[in-house]
């Protein structure tokens, strides 16, 4: 009898997911994206409390924002904003808000492995973290396309997000 005890108190610990970001997770970080060598974008990003903003600075300008229940993508090259309610189906959102399945994954740092929900939008996912830092985050998404997120100059940061959609710009509300 103890046996199977001990047997399902080792299985509700192992089905139980790993917390690897302490929350409240509040951060600044530049992000660098590639797929299979490719740039794609580089960028801005702070975190705080489950609304972020990134700041897109290559390719082209463009602000992404979370905050209050709604997205806003703001298009500097045709003066636009876009609003639409916010699903929390940003990946980088759902990942800091602890929102994955995991399981540790060897590698030289501290690594895990995500484990897809249905109808998620990646195959495989693994994040590598320095201590508390985030390092690089590797997936897969479901186009089969390789997708590599490097993150420098993390700093965890205390401040307030704000967003303000710019004059002139027009604004679209698409619910």
């Amino acid at each position: 009898m103890r046996i199977l005890f001990v047997g399902f108190i080792g299985f509700l610990i192992q089905s139980n997911p790993t917390i690897y970001f302490k929350e409240p997770l509040n951060f600044d970080a530049e992000i660098h994206i590639n797929s299979e060598g490719n740039f794609i974008s580089k960028g801005t990003m702070s975190f705080r409390e489950e609304a972020f903003i990134y700041n897109l600075v290559s390719p082209y300008n463009q602000t992404i924002a979370s905050k209050n229940g709604k997205l806003y993508v703001q298009d500097d090259d045709f003066q636009q904003v876009i609003i639409y309610n916010d699903t929390k189906s940003f990946f980088l959102q759902d990942l800091f808000n602890n929102k994955y399945e995991t399981e540790s994954f060897p590698c030289p740092n501290s690594c895990f492995k995500l484990n897809p929900q249905d109808g998620s939008t990646f195959q495989e996912a693994l994040v590598s973290m320095n201590g508390s830092v985030i390092d690089w985050i590797r997936l897969i998404d479901i186009k089969d396309q390789r997708i590599f997120i490097k993150f420098e100059n993390f700093k965890f940061e205390s401040s307030n997000i704000t967003y303000v959609v710019p004059q002139n710009y027009e604004i679209i509300s698409n619910d």
